[in-house]
C-alpha cells in the first residue's frame, strides 16, 4: 500500500568504509534522486563522514549498525536515527560481564576510530566503576603491519584479561597472542568485532 498514498521506490549503493570516498559519492546518488530515507552506513565512521550532507538535504539517515557515542548527541536536526544500541550501552555491559567473571585487571585493545575509542572509554569507565583496574589501553591502528609491541605491552602488564575491540585486524592480533604464548589459552578473552556489533 505504500506510505501516505505513494509507492515506495528503493534504490541500493553501497557505503564502503573511511579508506574510500564510496559513501560520499553514495550519498550524493541518492540525494539526487529525491530519497527521503537513506539506510546506513553500517559503520559509525563512515555515518560520521556523511551524516552533514544527508541531513542538511532534508533526509533522513537510519543506520541499523551504528553504536559510536559520538553519534549520540550530534547535531542531526533530528534526522539522524539507529536501531542498533549506542556503546554507551554496550561498554557498560561488557564492563559488568568481565568484572562479573570475577577479573578485576584487564587490558584493552581497540581500533583507532569511532567505534573503538567510544567502546573502550565506555568499557573502560564501567570497569573501572566497579572497583577494578586497566592494567593497559592501547588505541592502535588498524592498518599496522603488525602488533607485536601491542602484544608485549599486554604481556608485560599481566591483566587477568583482555578486551579487544576491533574489525578485521582482530586475526592478527589473535595471531600475535599465540604466538607470544599469551593466546586465549592462558589469558581470557573478551572480543568485540565491530563488524557484527557484539561481545563474544
Amino acid at each position: 500500500g505504500g506510505v501516505n498514498g505513494k509507492d515506495v521506490e528503493v534504490f541500493e549503493g553501497d557505503s564502503g568504509d573511511t579508506s574510500t570516498n564510496i559513501a560520499s559519492t553514495t550519498a550524493d546518488q541518492m540525494i539526487a534522486r529525491g530519497s527521503d530515507v537513506i539506510i546506513g552506513a553500517a559503520s559509525s565512521s563512515v555515518s560520521l563522514t556523511i551524516i552533514d550532507k544527508i541531513t542538511s538535504a532534508g533526509a533522513l539517515q537510519m543506520s541499523p549498525a551504528n553504536t559510536s557515542i559520538a553519534l549520540t548527541t550530534y547535531a542531526d536536526k533530528g534526522l539522524y536515527w539507529r536501531t542498533a544500541p549506542p556503546d554507551t550501552f554496550q561498554g557498560a555491559v561488557l564492563g559488568q560481564l568481565v568484572s562479573g567473571d570475577g577479573f578485576k585487571t584487564a587490558a584493552v585493545l581497540a581500533l583507532q576510530d569511532a567505534y573503538g575509542e567510544g567502546l573502550a572509554k565506555t568499557f573502560t569507565e564501567a570497569f573501572e566503576s566497579a572497583g577494578n583496574t586497566i592494567a593497559f589501553s592501547k588505541i592502535y591502528d588498524p592498518k599496522a603491519a603488525d602488533y607485536a609491541a601491542e602484544v608485549t605491552a599486554v604481556k608485560a602488564a599481566k591483566p587477568e584479561a583482555l578486551v579487544i575491540i576491533g574489525f578485521d585486524e582482530t586475526k592478527k592480533i589473535l595471531q600475535e597472542l599465540i604466538k607470544q604464548g599469551i593466546g586465549p589459552d592462558t589469558l581470557p578473552l573478551y572480543l568485540c568485532d565491530g563488524n557484527m556489533g557484539n561481545a563474544l
